[in-house]
């Protein structure tokens, strides 16, 4: 099949020559990534079977989208996953998404963008920062204690010898608890605003859709919250007009 598609490409190339024109003057845009495409992948394939092996660097899987690479997972549904990897940060329960990205990568080199995007958004550091364990390396806590910004994880090495006051356990458990609001949000996304059915294909127009399903959540969450804040200023209305009448009721509050 190798040889076949060799033969393909040959041909096309001795059209292009032929007519004396480029590629990207005869064909269109959509052809003219098709090709390339087509190119990449015949000399990764071509190369791996030489070599006998199954892996080599940017590995094209769809010649449609070449921009998507496999990321192995290792979970029990699908061990391998076809998509973006993104960083995201939650604050007061909106979702900022601050890393998008097509290839695998370790997500705590994401920690200094995190802080640094916080700092652009609201113009100032923050206090308290509730990230999984992954990002608790050695550089990112000596990062951490550099800009003294508090995290409640444990610590790095064999167990102290003094076990933690219960205070600091009970403030642990609780940042965990805190911190699953962010797997949370990811789960919400894809659930209900679509953000694992990513249909554009190109890798601008995939990001800006992943991007707008998201701000679709926040936007829902801030109409919830004015919502709410009309609820509570009726009923502040309702107890004056009590009041007025020499009658006051208790006022009600409902949290929605």
């Amino acid at each position: 099949m190798l040889d076949y598609l060799h033969i393909d490409l040959r041909r096309i190339t001795e059209l292009l020559v032929n007519h004396d024109c480029r590629k990207e003057d005869c064909l269109q845009p959509h052809d003219v990534r098709l090709i390339t495409a087509k190119y990449e992948m015949y000399g990764q394939q071509r190369k791996m079977f030489e070599d006998k092996t199954h892996v080599c660097a940017n590995r094209i899987v769809s010649i449609y989208q070449p921009h998507v690479r496999p990321i192995v997972r290792g979970k029990a549904k699908a061990k391998t996953e076809f998509g973006a990897k993104i960083g995201a940060s939650l604050y007061e329960g909106y979702t900022f998404i601050d890393h998008h990205s097509w290839d695998a990568y370790n997500e705590s080199s994401d920690l200094s963008l995190h802080i640094n995007k916080f700092k652009e958004r609201f113009g100032y550091l923050l206090a308290t920062i509730l990230a999984d364990k992954i990002y608790m390396n050695k550089e990112n806590r000596k990062l951490l204690k550099k800009l003294e910004i508090k995290t409640y994880c444990k610590p790095l090495g064999c167990p102290p010898k003094n076990p933690p006051s219960p205070e600091i356990l009970a403030k642990m458990a609780k940042a965990v608890g805190e911190r699953n609001e962010v797997e949370c949000s990811f789960g919400t996304g894809k659930r209900i605003y679509r953000a694992n059915n990513i249909r554009a294909k190109l890798p601008e127009t995939a990001r800006c859709w992943t991007g707008m399903c998201y701000f679709v959540k926040n936007v829902m969450k801030f109409l919830r919250e004015l919502c709410h804040a009309l609820i509570v200023i009726w009923h502040m209305l309702l107890a004056q007009v009590n009041c007025g009448g020499n009658v006051c009721y208790p006022m009600v509050l409902a949290k929605y």
